[in-house]
């Protein structure tokens, strides 16, 4: 590799493809002042589907992964100064694949440096950051579920890479480099692009004030309840135009005031038309601080969002949305055409169409706040009220609806898109008559279920995607999957390590729902009902497929050496976290059972379809786990088929 200290800038930026890094031998080092790996599972997940969806529509067109800044050394080795993230999961693919690399050191941590350079290794791997064995797993999971352990299409999505390599000359001021890139102003959000776009279609229009409308909706991690009360109506000068501006407009519009009754609220629990009517007294103590308190975790960000609202949109007014995907990398493209809103048309009557979008997409929103679960400041579900939060707001004894949703959001197909909450929002928006009456619990249960029993039919199918099936279903909310073959279940169950996670959640949620069918405290080796409260058990995130019945036993472990039963099959598996799994590893059935107790004592709970059989056995043999299995696949084939 040349010297670029003196070469012109169209030298210093190019263009490279990921077959170029390979062929011109270069040396990448991450530089110790450089934080360690730390994409998760999430995002090497969502840029792998990324990449997926782009090769399916735009075969052996560039798919540009970004800009890597580096430093060249003397050495030869190039320092990455900017975009290390992406340049490392790129290298795990290419390992992975066994495909030929540039080369890759970690200073940071010399574990990690070790890994890279013996990638097979599994001694070198335990002892590598969790990050890299986490992201292995999720590029292992794809390939296997999307890719038909096809090694060859790994390979041609990497071709499709294409990176913008800045080479920085050696003796840059690392530290003043990085000041001039935060100090010189963040690029537009495409969501913020799209914001202008609206705003100059309705430039002339004074109805209400758009630019509200459009905040209110994109701040996704407070109620819209809270951000006026708390930060619009700071200024006492502004609220009685706040009031006056929105209290019609919410009205006229049919914009959900669900719970506008005293029996329906408390202080805590107020709505937009009690602000606005001034139904509300605000606190005399109150502080700044205490909007900050309001704030909850979103489960998709404001782009998503936009995608989700567009879809449900163009399907009630029976438009074509099969081409639609749930990633935000293509916001503009399906709200833009020809530099204009897909709004701003003929046909949109004077341009009518694109204010009806945004009142649409402000009730959308508050039904998302009302019935769709949140987070806190750990990640968990809101599982109770706390400090004004709702995990479900106005439903937090409703703890059923929650668990459904958790399936829903640990099983996503896309994790990023959550693509099923368009289907929940739809729903709500066609049944918003119900809300508020008796039943409206109910009714909201029993759909959520049967669109489980759906998405349960799918993967019991090969006719039809999950994406597939929601855009179907968003045209037609009475869509349903009878084309399936529950034969096919326990052959998708008994896979050992690939089977489907989907699985071990929704058997985790069914146990949990009705788990005095299950557990009897007069049979139970362990006192588990003495112990744990299972019906405070919530369905976590878990990665780790443990084998209850060790792989690879210790010495001191009683071999089954049965022919007749795979340690693969699904009674002997359970889904668990990895820190769980590392923990138990392959020691005997007596030994892992003390461990499961010490949990418990804590009040530790990953999977229900484990604890059943510390539970229900004292010893686990071939024969229990047969029984084990047959009564876990019965559970799940009778909630496919269940018609009540």
């Amino acid at each position: 590799m040349s010297n670029l200290k003196n070469e012109g800038i169209s030298e210093i930026i190019k263009e490279y493809s990921f077959d170029n890094l390979i062929k011109e031998n270069f040396k990448f080092r991450i530089p110790l002042y450089q934080r360690k790996y730390a994409w998760t599972q999430d995002e090497v997940t969502t840029l792998l589907n990324d990449l997926l969806t782009f090769y399916n529509r735009n075969y052996n067109k560039k798919y540009f992964i970004g800009n890597i800044v580096v430093e060249e050394k003397e050495s030869g080795f190039f320092d990455v100064i900017d975009g290390q993230q992406r340049l490392t999961t790129l290298y795990l693919i290419a390992k992975i694949i066994k495909q030929n690399i540039f080369e890759l050191h970690y200073e940071i941590r010399p574990e990690d440096d070790e890994f890279l350079k013996d990638f097979e290794n599994e001694s070198k791997k335990l002892k590598a950051d969790i990050k890299f064995r986490n992201n292995i797993d999720a590029i292992l999971k794809l390939q296997k579920e999307q890719l038909s352990d096809n090694m060859s299409e790994l390979e041609n999505l990497l071709k499709l890479c294409k990176i913008v390599l800045t080479i920085l000359p050696e003796g840059i001021d690392i530290v003043k480099y990085f000041e001039v890139m935060n100090n010189r102003g963040k690029q537009l959000e495409k969501h913020q692009i799209l914001k202008a776009k609206f705003l100059e279609v309705l430039k002339n229009d004074n109805e209400i004030n758009w630019a509200k409308i459009w905040d209110y909706c994109s701040n996704m991690n407070v109620y819209v309840e809270d951000y006026i009360y708390y930060n619009d109506l700071k200024d006492e000068k502004k609220i009685e135009k706040i009031r006056n501006d929105f209290r019609n407009f919410i009205k006229e519009n049919k914009i959900p005031d669900l719970f506008k009754n005293k029996d329906d609220f408390n202080e805590s629990k107020i709505c937009i038309l009690n602000i606005l009517n001034n139904e509300i007294e605000r606190d005399n103590n109150y502080k700044e601080e205490s909007y900050v308190r309001k704030e909850y975790g979103s489960i998709v960000k404001f782009p998503i969002f936009l995608i989700q609202v567009l879809k449900i949109y163009q399907a009630k007014n029976n438009r074509d949305i099969t081409n639609y995907k749930v990633n935000d990398r293509y916001l503009l493209d399906y709200y833009i055409e020809d530099n204009k809103l897909i709004f701003d048309t003929e046909e949109a009557k004077d341009k009518e169409e694109a204010k009806e979008f945004l009142k649409f997409l402000l009730k959308m929103r508050l039904l998302y706040d009302y019935f769709i679960f949140k987070r806190n400041e750990k990640d968990d579900p809101l599982l109770f009220e706390d400090k004004n939060l709702y995990s479900i707001k106005y439903a937090n004894n409703k703890k059923n609806i929650l668990m459904l949703q958790l399936l829903f959001n640990f099983t996503s197909p896309q994790y990023f898109a959550q693509d099923w909450i368009s289907i929940v929002l739809a729903w709500l928006n066609k049944n918003i008559e119900y809300i508020g009456k008796d039943d409206f619990y109910t009714k909201f249960e029993s759909f959520l279920e049967d669109f489980d029993k759906d998405l349960a039919k799918i993967r019991l199918s090969s006719n039809i995607s999950i994406i597939e099936f929601i855009n179907k279903k968003l045209i037609d909310l009475t869509e349903t999957i009878t084309d399936f073959n529950l034969t096919n279940l326990e052959k998708k169950l008994n896979k050992g390590t690939s089977t489907q996670h989907y699985w071990f959640y929704k058997l985790d949620y069914l146990l949990w729902k009705d788990y005095k069918k299950y557990w009897k405290k007069e049979n139970n080796s362990i006192k588990i009902l003495e112990n744990v409260k299972i019906d405070n058990f919530r369905l976590k995130r878990l990665n780790s497929i443990e084998h209850i019945q060790p792989q690879n036993p210790e010495q001191n472990c009683k071999d089954w050496n049965n022919d007749e039963f795979n340690i693969d099959n699904f009674g002997n598996l359970a889904l668990i976290s990895n820190h769980m799994n590392s923990t138990l590893t392959n020691q005997c059935f007596d030994t892992k059972k003390k461990d499961i107790e010490k949990q418990l004592s804590k009040g530790t709970i990953e999977s229900l379809k484990m604890l059943l059989v510390y539970s229900k056995y004292d010893k686990w043999t071939p024969e229990n786990c047969k029984d084990h299995q047959e009564e876990m696949i019965g559970i799940l084939k009778n909630s496919i088929i269940k018609t009540d």
